[in-house]
């Protein structure tokens, strides 16, 4: 069975869909099927109703559907897609400071921001060289660079804190 975790105004459905014909929603069990009309145009049986469906994607997992002429947008992930979308979140949330080290030793060749500039997580805030190749490093987190420790070439050794983000 396919797991979804379906977001709709803000509430979260558990979906399980079956090779059967039925589908799980909140551990209730439905009898559901759905045909294609056109290339975003379905129809939905669900349980004894029938629907005409039209979608539309947003990105990878957000659509909008019209349902009875009604816009609904709604967020579809997998279980793993929710639990790492929602750990992000909360790292992100937690207003903790973070920092960036150099995960090896190099020579430091570009930093892209400066103390104040707003970064977001898996920016590329800094180019290192190590072993006569050029390495991205993003930042681990949202926020703002608080103190940068070293400057444009300059040598560092492994583990060094280039510098900081709160």
């Amino acid at each position: 069975m396919n797991e979804y975790i379906v977001t709709i105004n803000g509430r979260k459905h558990k979906v399980g869909i079956t090779d059967s014909a039925k589908v799980n929603i909140d551990g209730e069990l439905i009898d559901t099927t759905i045909s294609k009309i056109s290339k975003n145009s379905f129809l939905l049986r669900y349980g004894k109703k029938v629907y005409e469906i039209v979608a539309r994607r947003e990105n990878a997992d957000q659509f909008e559907f019209l349902i009875e002429g009604i816009y609904i947008d709604v967020l579809i992930r997998t279980s793993v897609q929710e639990v790492a979308g929602e750990m992000l979140l909360e790292r992100n949330r937690s207003g903790r400071n973070s920092s960036i080290k150099a995960p090896m030793p190099g020579l430091l060749i570009k930093i892209n921001k400066k103390v104040g500039d707003k970064v977001q997580a898996g920016e590329a805030v800094l180019l290192l060289e190590a072993m006569k190749m050029e390495n991205e490093i993003r930042s681990p987190s949202n926020g703002i660079v608080k103190e940068i420790f070293f400057k444009e070439g300059d040598s560092i050794e492994k583990d060094a804190i280039i510098l900081s983000i709160e």
